[in-house]
């Protein structure tokens, strides 16, 4: 009993161990359990990449994993063994970070990504076109695509990108799919920048810009960019 007791002992001491080396840089294990997300911290400045899966679940970069400057990030039940460092095959951060970002069934969908530089399409992969402002965009948390875009997005380099952070915002909210506008003080190109409700905000249809402002209808409720004309 002592002897059994001993190697269970062992045995979890191994499995909570954070991080081990492994040949071509350190491996971190991060776990998705139950679909529900998780990050476990981690130094990633030098590039990860998956060692080894250990779930059934898909782990598929930008989707169900990605890396964060401090951290790796796990959801969908991805469970795996991440190497960290020397030999990994992304650059740890967002510098040029790709997220697919799929809607399915023409549905809403959001994918966590770190939106500080802004975002461009690389890589369209739906017979649906991805516009900016009306079938994708991004938040404070990341990407968000509707109406079938289906793209691969990567994080944009240049200093000069919009930043949603520094951008005026007006929220728009159609109650009871009843029309709503909602006015401008200045002349500004307007954009979506999130969708709020489950009613899809498609521009011409369900939002837009007149004399009046933005206007909102059938159940419609976003956020929107206002970006300043050019000589205004």
């Amino acid at each position: 009993m002592a002897i059994l007791i001993g190697v269970i002992a062992v045995a979890q001491s191994c499995m909570a161990a954070p991080a081990h080396a492994a040949r071509g840089g350190t491996t971190l294990r991060c776990e998705s359990v139950g679909a529900q997300p998780r990050t476990c911290a981690a130094d990633t400045r030098n590039g990860v990449r998956v060692g080894r899966k250990l779930s059934r679940a898909e782990c598929v970069e930008g989707k169900s994993w990605g890396a964060v400057p401090d951290g790796i990030w796990v959801r969908d039940g991805c469970r795996a063994e991440f190497v960290l460092g020397f030999g990994a095959s992304s650059r740890g951060g967002y510098g040029a970070q790709v997220v697919r970002c799929d809607s399915l069934g023409n549905r809403w969908s959001h994918c966590v990504a770190d939106p500080s530089s802004g975002f461009e399409v690389v890589r369209q992969r739906s017979d649906r076109p991805c516009i900016l402002g009306q079938t994708w965009g991004w938040d404070d948390r990341g990407i968000w695509v509707s109406a079938g875009c289906r793209a691969d997005f990567r994080a944009k380099l240049d200093e000069d990108a919009p930043r949603p952070d520094a951008a005026r915002v007006v929220r728009c909210e159609s109650r009871d799919g009843r029309s709503t506008h909602c006015a401008l003080s200045d002349e500004a190109a307007v954009r979506l920048r999130r969708q709020l409700s489950k009613a899809e905000c498609v521009k011409g249809r369900s939002w837009g810009v007149d004399d009046d402002g933005i206007w909102v209808a059938r159940g419609c409720r976003a956020d929107f960019e206002l970006v300043a004309q050019e000589g205004n």
